[in-house]
């Protein structure tokens, strides 16, 4: 992901590893999977959020939210480190 100040057109990226693992499933199971959850408006057919987990075996990543899109704890990494206070401020 990339976070672009357009004041002074800086950008500061940031790779997100997500590694994961699917079960061994029968075309029958992938089936009522998809019958059940109608995922197909996901990136590889899989909504890990809902059902979808139990299609995997294993999720590896220092972000959770990177499998699912936008990498959330990189993006506030990166928001923090350009002084965005992204809780707001006490005032």
């Amino acid at each position: 992901m990339a976070l672009v100040d357009a004041a002074s057109d800086r950008c500061e990226a940031r790779l997100v590893d997500v590694r994961s693992t699917f079960r061994a499933l029968s075309a029958a199971a992938i089936e009522r999977y998809l019958a059940r959850e109608r995922p197909y408006d996901c990136a590889g057919g899989v909504k890990s959020e809902a059902l979808g987990i139990a299609l995997f075996e294993r999720i590896e990543s220092d972000d959770p939210t990177a499998l699912i899109g936008l990498p959330l704890i990189a993006l506030t990494d990166l928001l923090l480190a350009e002084g965005v206070d992204v809780l707001g401020a006490d005032d």
